[in-house]
């Protein structure tokens, strides 16, 4: 097995931790905030759907991003601070806002809905990654630039592991 399908064995294994801690939820669990002014599960399971969907114009080079006259200077620190640090600590370390257009509705649909979603996503954004010519290591983001497939894989692993916890602890 490729250092690439071990990465995305994980961030596979990732993703179903989440939807198994979640599909334990109750529906009035599902709902309900996990603390003051954070997102309900729902939510954080939809947020990862948009993500996972998002990665999936990434890999057609449509996703939206930081404008073109910006990229110079703000791609190098979103790069370091998003993917460098994370990378490095195998967590996120710092606290952050997610861009308005990862954020998810006030009310999004039943579990059943929004996982599969996930899930749908997921295979998508795995199967966009197998598609690609062998030898194309890199991926052009729209915020962090030229980054290693590799490590914008586990990045989504460690993003969906972040979430999981998340659920674990309410």
């Amino acid at each position: 097995m490729t250092e690439l399908e071990t990465a995305l064995a994980d961030n596979r294994a990732a993703v179903e931790e989440f939807v198994a801690a979640a599909r334990a939820l109750d529906a009035a669990r599902w709902r309900a905030s996990i603390g003051e002014g954070k997102w309900s599960p729902a939510q954080i399971a939809e947020h990862l759907a948009i993500i996972y969907e998002y990665n999936r114009k990434v890999m057609l080079g449509t996703a939206p991003g930081v404008p073109w006259l910006l990229r110079p200077i703000l791609q190098p620190l979103l790069r370091k601070i998003v993917v460098t640090d994370t990378m490095k600590a195998g967590r996120f370390t710092r606290k952050g806002r997610a861009p308005k257009f990862f954020l998810p509705t006030a009310a999004p649909a039943d579990a059943s809905v929004v996982l599969s979603r996930l899930t749908d996503a997921v295979g998508g954004f795995e199967a966009d990654i197998r598609s690609r010519p062998r030898g194309d290591g890199t991926i052009t983001h729209p915020a962090f630039g030229s980054i290693a497939m590799l490590d914008w894989v586990r990045l989504q692993a460690i993003h969906v592991r972040h979430h999981r916890s998340q659920l674990t602890s309410t």
